[in-house]
């Protein structure tokens, strides 16, 4: 009977760490797609070729993850602001938050 409740409280812990280890790479998946996505629509819009939070969900979709939140910040061509999900599949955390900023740098 131990030997069984021995068993039982090794297959929790391995699959929690399964399961967190899972949470963790699907957070760095989620950060990349943010940074990704921002990156991309500051660009588009620096250069003027396009709407950036049309952009930036172009990007998270090709990146399998979901804007949450999109924002512009300045005058024409200032800072983009994402937030982005993506679903981990663990029940306790169903998805991953993550947001990035990108924007042109003033040189002096």
């Amino acid at each position: 009977m131990a030997g069984i409740a021995l068993i039982m409280v090794a297959v929790v812990l391995i699959s929690t760490a399964a399961g967190m280890g899972h949470v963790v790479i699907r957070h760095a998946h989620a950060r990349s797609a943010a940074d990704l996505a921002s990156f991309t629509a500051a660009l588009a819009w620096h250069s003027g070729q396009g709407s950036p939070c049309a952009v930036a969900e172009q990007v998270s979709s090709a990146n399998d993850a979901r804007v949450l939140s999109c924002r512009t910040e300045g005058t024409h061509r200032g800072d983009v602001e994402v937030r982005v999900a993506v679903r981990t599949g663990v029940p306790i955390m169903p998805e991953a938050v993550a947001s990035a900023r990108a924007g042109p740098v003033a040189c002096h």
